[in-house]
């Protein structure tokens, strides 16, 4: 940290030592912004000087697309999604009693979200983010359209492994996604469209897995826990220290 740095952080907080009343009176940019009676030079002088350093900032500090991380972080879920959906098996779709056609829907429309969410969550702004949020009461209805009606889990001990994806297929996404939000200023909405985003990795995998389609099933063991993430990311970027504050 330079003398002027460190006589623009004293002057900040009110805290003007000697060794900084010394600087400044050394100093052509730092002098005139003494406060009191020191002398103050011309106004023109003063925000040339403080233009003059805010490009030394720019040009020693190179910004980062936001592009670069949403894609990294799309690619990142899609790769997590297909890869759980691998391990399961795709054992709902070789099921007699599967709908195809919505399956294969459904599927579509649940890997767009995984894909296209997190770009949304990260992009600039406050209004993409927000039409994430549209998926709060979309996609249980799509689940519940590709569900075959069929209760097959009749157990909670059946039915839990459900949840448990949902949850851990999300963490890394999740924990990756609210890392990358440190870089912008704290937004419930933006961190809440993350959040279903990175969770919507193990729905995806579910989607092709799961042969329980009843309505309770599918509601209480794959959309409550998406919906769960998707408001446990809020309260855990509001945990983290931010970064910058670029909106």
């Amino acid at each position: 940290m330079s003398e002027c740095d460190r006589f623009l952080e004293a002057l900040a907080s009110d805290s003007l030592g000697p060794e900084h009343q010394a600087h400044a009176e050394g100093c052509d940019a730092c002098r005139q912004l003494l406060p009191g009676d020191a002398p103050v030079a011309a106004p023109s002088l003063s925000l040339e000087a403080v233009r003059a350093r805010a490009l030394q900032e720019l040009r020693t500090t190179p910004a980062r697309p936001w592009t670069r991380d949403a894609a990294r972080i799309a690619l990142l879920q899609a790769g997590v999604a297909f890869g759980v959906a691998a391990m399961l098996g795709v054992k709902n779709w070789s099921s007699p009693m599967a709908e195809h056609m919505a399956l294969a829907v459904v599927g579509a429309m649940l890997l767009a979200v995984v894909s296209l969410g997190s770009v949304l969550a990260l992009a600039p702004g406050r209004r993409r983010p927000r039409l994430v949020l549209w998926l709060l009461p979309v996609v249980p209805v799509l689940l519940w359209l590709s569900g075959n009606g069929v209760h097959t889990a009749t157990t909670l001990r059946a039915a839990l492994p459900c949840l448990a994806t949902v949850v851990l297929t999300a963490a890394v996404p999740l924990a990756v996604g609210l890392a990358l939000l440190r870089g912008m200023a704290l937004d419930g909405a933006r961190a809440a469209a993350l959040g279903l985003s990175a969770a919507a990795t193990g729905l995806f995998a579910l989607h092709w897995h799961c042969t329980d389609g009843s309505m309770p099933h599918l509601m209480t063991f794959h959309a409550l826990p998406w919906l769960a993430l998707a408001m446990l990311a809020i309260p855990l970027r509001r945990s983290l220290p931010t970064a910058s504050h670029v909106p």
